[in-house]
C-alpha cells in the first residue's frame, strides 16, 4: 500500500504535534533530526513518547537523529511506528547500525544526502529492511554547488539515479523531496507534477498547505486506471504473448507489468 503525502513534524513543538494528529497527510514523520536543535533532542524524544501514548493515528513514521539511535531504541521499536526514515545514509554501515537496534525489523526509508551516499546507493538499496529511497537535496547540493544553486541537469541526474536504483532493486518508488519554499504553492504544484512524471510517487512536506497539493497530484487517474484494467483483462485472455488493445495498438508483457504496477500505486485508500 503506497501513500501520497508525508508531513514532517518537528517534535520539540507541542503545538505541531497536536496538529499532526488531524493532518490530512497520509503519513506523518516525527522528526528528531534537522528540525530539532541539538540542545532540544532529549525534550523532543520525550515529546514523542508522550505523543505515542495517546495517538490513535495510523501511519506514523519517525526520523531519528542517527547519533542518538542507541538512546531511543524504545522509539525505533515502538508498535505505533510503522516506518523509520533514516537520514544521511552514506554507507551500508548506516543501515546496519540502525538494524542492530531495529529489533522488530521495521521498514526503512533511506535518505541519500551526500555524493558519497549516492556512490554506494545500490549497496544501500540492497540492505535488509530498506524498502524505499529518497534524496535530501538541501544537504546533497550544499556539498556540490559553488554559487548556492544546483544546476537543473545535476538535479535530474541525482533524481534519476534514485529512481533507477529503486526499480533495479525492486524497492517501492522513491518519495520526492521537500521544498523549503512553502509560500510559493504554484511552484510547488508544478514541481510536484514533474516528480510524478519522473517516476517518484508521493512527496514529503514541511508545511500543511503543501499536503493537499501532493494528495491531488498523486491520485487515481480514472482514465489511466481503466486503461490498466483493460490491458490486464486482454492479456489474461492471451497469456502466450502479445495482443491488440481496443485502440488497435500492440500490447505485451511490458504493458502488463506497467498496468499491474499502476493499479498498485493507486490502491491507497485513506
Amino acid at each position: 500500500m503506497l501513500m501520497r503525502s508525508y508531513l514532517y513534524v518537528p517534535c520539540d513543538n507541542h503545538r505541531f504535534l497536536a496538529k499532526a494528529q488531524e493532518s490530512l497527510a497520509d503519513a506523518i514523520i516525527l522528526d528528531l533530526e534537522d528540525s530539532v536543535k541539538p540542545e532540544a533532542k532529549e525534550v523532543a524524544e520525550d515529546n514523542v513518547r508522550e505523543f505515542l501514548q495517546t495517538s490513535t493515528r495510523a501511519n506514523i513514521f519517525i526520523r531519528p537523529e542517527p547519533s542518538r539511535i542507541s538512546e531511543i531504541e524504545d522509539l525505533v521499536c515502538h508498535s505505533k511506528i510503522s516506518k523509520i526514515v533514516l537520514p544521511k545514509v552514506e554507507s551500508v554501515q548506516s543501515i546496519d547500525f540502525l538494524n542492530s537496534y531495529n529489533k522488530s525489523n521495521k521498514p526503512v526509508h533511506a535518505l541519500i544526502e551526500s555524493p558519497s551516499g549516492l556512490e554506494v546507493v545500490s549497496e544501500i538499496a540492497n540492505r535488509r529492511n530498506v524498502v524505499s529511497l529518497g534524496v535530501g537535496e538541501a544537504d546533497f547540493f550544499a556539498e556540490i554547488s559553488l554559487n548556492g544553486n544546483a544546476h537543473e541537469e545535476l538535479k535530474k541526474y541525482v533524481r534519476s539515479k534514485i529512481i533507477i536504483t529503486s526499480a533495479a532493486f525492486g524497492l517501492q518508488p522513491p518519495i520526492a523531496p521537500v521544498s523549503t519554499n512553502f509560500r510559493d504553492l504554484d511552484a510547488f504544484e508544478t514541481e510536484t507534477g514533474d516528480f510524478l512524471e519522473m517516476g517518484f510517487w508521493g512527496r514529503t512536506c514541511i508545511h500543511p498547505d503543501q499536503v493537499e497539493i501532493v494528495n491531488s497530484i498523486f491520485k487515481v487517474d480514472e482514465k489511466l486506471l481503466g486503461k490498466a484494467q483493460r490491458i490486464i483483462e486482454i492479456l489474461e485472455k492471451n497469456p502466450e504473448g502479445a495482443a491488440v488493445d481496443e485502440d488497435g495498438k500492440m500490447i505485451d508483457a511490458a504493458h502488463l507489468r506497467w498496468a499491474k504496477r499502476y493499479i498498485q500505486l493507486n490502491s491507497f485508500k485513506r
